[in-house]
């Protein structure tokens, strides 16, 4: 069989898995709690993402492109409040060309409806194509990903690797904290709380309201391993109103310039 053959059946199968994936009687069974919780604390987490064998592939896929294309940054972010960002990153061009699940999930209608089920509004992709999916790498000891809010309304991201609680990688954040761009005051919102930790497990997601909740990524306390895929998805407000995307410019410069020159 052609090799481009080869490949556009295995990109229907894996969408004709994870659609059935999501509409299958386990993932519909956690809705109700996934609603609550969105609803609460404007996080959720989403047991079991994917199937298994389709978690492997991707496994395998992202960390093989953090092996061989991985760009490490470590930069300090004034939109955000001068925060800092501390790690190994792989671009949206990168995971495009390198991974057959990781895009294959952002273009899934199932999944969409199934996050739609969550939040009670329509899920569409972003504007912004460095936006769409990148992926992150923590693996020294003090790499972080510190406080910031993101420019589209939803995060979600899939837990690959993710160390013990007492070494870091946890995701902190503050619901319902919008950003003032103009003036942050990371540490005074960070000062008054309160700060919620979750610490997800390897083969679920978490669904964040991303523009609003003030989050980061725990420190590192020694070496060890955070690896996730973020995807990022917008209402249907995002699509009309400006966002400035200087912070995705500083830790994705080559995407943007590729982009948009």
């Amino acid at each position: 069989m052609p090799v481009v053959a080869t490949i556009r059946e295995s990109l229907d199968t894996i969408r004709e898995v994870t659609d059935e994936h999501f509409a299958s009687e386990a993932m519909q069974s956690q809705i109700f709690d996934l609603r609550r919780s969105y609803q609460e604390t404007d996080f959720a987490e989403i047991v079991g993402f994917t199937p298994p064998g389709v978690f492997d592939v991707a496994f395998g896929e992202v960390e093989e492109l953090f092996n061989k294309q991985a760009k490490r940054r470590d930069i300090v972010v004034a939109q955000s409040g001068h925060t800092p960002r501390k790690y190994s990153n792989l671009d949206r061009d990168a995971l495009a060309a390198g991974c057959t699940v990781v895009p294959e999930l952002f273009h899934s209608r199932g999944l969409r409806s199934y996050l739609e089920q969550i939040v009670g509004e329509t899920v569409l992709p972003v504007p912004y194509t460095p936006e769409e999916y990148i992926a992150a790498r923590l693996h020294e000891a003090g790499d972080v990903h510190g406080w910031h809010w993101d420019d589209y309304t939803w995060a979600l991201v899939w837990i690959f690797k993710i160390p013990d609680e007492t070494i870091g990688g946890s995701v902190d954040f503050i619901a319902r904290a919008p950003w003032d761009r103009e003036n942050p005051r990371v540490d005074e919102l960070v000062a008054k709380g309160p700060v919620v930790r979750r610490h997800p497990g390897v083969g679920n997601a978490y669904l964040l309201k991303a523009d609003t909740a003030l989050h980061r990524v725990a420190p590192l306390s020694e070496d060890a391993e955070r690896m996730i895929v973020c995807y990022t998805f917008a209402t249907e407000s995002d699509l009309t109103r400006p966002v400035d995307h200087s912070s995705m410019e500083d830790l994705y410069p080559e995407t943007h310039e590729r982009h948009f020159g």
